[in-house]
């Protein structure tokens, strides 16, 4: 059996990062990790300590901002170095996410699935306020998003937020629109084939133009790409919101953060990745899942 590769993007809560590390320690599995370069004194050695059984290895670190073509670059980053193992599956996920199964059961699932691409995938097409704010992300020009925080209440910052918001609406009204094909969207948290990687890798050249100046395209750019082909398209599992087989809330929270009162909903889904925990909101459930899983 081939081994898969799991891809991770952290900036802190590292206690998570642990757990998650731990329960993905396996003989099938490598795990490829980028950490913020915003995140001070972290400790490689002793993350690199926590395997016995896969292979770890941490990635060049960009300075990844929220809504930021930074986030692509890290991205881009994991891939481009685990493509290398040929893996069966890539597994984009964040370092607050945790799995909701054991490895032996999230392995015989995708072989059960094997060559299907589990990735969350929408068509933007209405008039809606939500559907018009997506589409903008790629027809008009962002260009500070990948120079400042976004999210700061920095006095110089909440300025430079308010000339590009200015900007945004100048090229709203000339009619701007840099991005002509249809627009489709989705999760960045995703797993992947071998096949879908090296599709995305070999159009790397593509997501830079396309995507550099651009607004959260992290949800953009790999539905973009693979759209146009076809037998990736068609190899989709499901084509529903649960596709990429991760339990997010968006429904009480940005996205919500589970609790241990969600415990019970959370090891009876079907789902094999849950995003996302926070240890100053409940460390509690993030043992409790801990302790779960390596006793099941």
């Amino acid at each position: 059996m081939k081994k898969h590769a799991y891809l991770i993007m952290a900036h802190d809560n590292f206690y998570i990062l642990e757990k998650l590390i731990q329960l993905i320690d396996y003989d099938l599995n490598d795990i490829y990790i980028h950490i913020d370069k915003k995140a001070k004194n972290f400790n490689f050695n002793y993350f690199r300590n926590l395997v016995n059984k896969s292979n770890i290895y941490f990635v060049k670190r960009f300075n990844v901002r929220w809504g930021g073509y930074s986030i692509v670059e890290a991205e881009l980053e994991l891939l481009n170095k685990a493509i290398k193992g040929e893996y069966e599956y890539y597994h984009i996920i964040s370092g607050v996410d945790l799995p909701l199964k054991s490895q032996e059961y999230i392995h015989k699932f995708f072989n059960a699935n094997r060559g299907k691409e589990f990735i969350n995938i929408e068509k933007i097409e209405s008039t809606s306020w939500r559907d018009i704010e997506i589409k903008n992300r790629v027809k008009l020009y962002h260009f500070i998003n990948n120079i400042v925080n976004l999210r700061s209440k920095n006095r110089i910052i909440t300025f430079l937020r308010k000339i590009q918001d200015k900007l945004i609406n100048l090229q709203v009204k000339l009619h701007v629109d840099r991005y002509k094909a249809d627009i489709w969207y989705g999760s960045n948290w995703c797993s992947i084939t071998n096949e879908c990687v090296k599709y995305l890798l070999d159009n790397i050249d593509t997501i830079i133009k396309d995507y550099k100046y651009t607004h959260a395209s992290d949800e953009l750019f790999i539905q973009n790409i693979i759209a146009e082909n076809t037998k990736l398209m068609n190899d989709i599992y499901k084509w529903e919101k649960d596709s990429n087989m991760r339990l997010i809330d968006w429904n009480r929270g940005n996205p919500y953060v589970f609790k241990s009162s969600d415990f019970e909903e959370l090891i009876k889904s079907d789902m094999l990745f849950a995003r996302k925990f926070d240890c100053s909101v409940d460390k509690q459930i993030i043992d409790k899942i801990y302790s779960f899983i390596n006793n099941n």
